[in-house]
């Protein structure tokens, strides 16, 4: 089966990515721009990687390695982190230390996050391709019983409960939070417990 990509990415919305704009970049070809949005997921982690151990000494590198995150976040229409990426690679070049040193963080966790939004949409791009159904039965939101049960596991850094949790939340997929629970997996695989508490205590209002 071929997935209706347009209705797929209608239903899976990410801030900060213009699907129009990708899809312009690739003569409208769904397929294609899926495959350069697979590429950026594979690929993007050794690079966030490398641009969490920068040093007063090491901006130079940076400045080349953030450029190159910079470009492929623009081959996608990633626009948001594409500019976050631009200001500090400006910075890097500037030997602004300050500047890479109080944004830096901020630009690895928007690109983590954003890694989690195009898994959880590739993945309902391989549902559909499967037959347009996946074995988890649907609901409108995460439960907020388990959503309370994963964020007392964060806060008391249980890593056996926050995973307890997040297969309990996973047993579904939601259709208002489309994407939460590939997030919070990212998060939790990250040690961010800091961005799953966040997160929980938003989904939980």
């Amino acid at each position: 089966m071929t997935a209706d990509i347009n209705r797929i990415l209608e239903q899976n919305p990410i801030p900060g990515v213009d699907y129009a704009d990708g899809l312009k970049r690739f003569s409208n070809n769904g397929s294609i721009y899926l495959r350069i949005v697979k590429s950026f997921v594979a690929n993007t982690p050794k690079s966030l990687d490398e641009l969490a151990t920068v040093t007063p000494e090491t901006l130079p590198n940076y400045a080349i390695t953030v450029h190159g995150l910079k470009g492929s976040c623009y081959g996608i229409s990633a626009i948001a982190l594409g500019d976050e990426a631009k200001a500090l690679e400006i910075a890097a070049k500037a030997d602004d230390w300050e500047t890479v040193q109080r944004e830096g963080g901020t630009l690895l966790a928007h690109a983590r996050e954003l890694i989690a939004q195009l898994q959880a949409l590739l993945d309902a791009v391989t549902a559909a391709e499967q037959g347009g159904s996946s074995d988890k039965p649907s609901a409108s939101a995460p439960d907020r019983a388990l959503l309370q049960k994963l964020l007392d596991a964060t806060l008391d850094f249980d890593a056996d409960g926050m995973q307890k949790a997040l297969d309990e939340l996973d047993a579904f997929s939601y259709t208002s939070e489309p994407n939460a629970i590939a997030y919070l997996r990212e998060q939790t695989t990250n040690f961010r417990y800091d961005l799953v508490e966040e997160k929980a205590r938003q989904l939980l209002g």
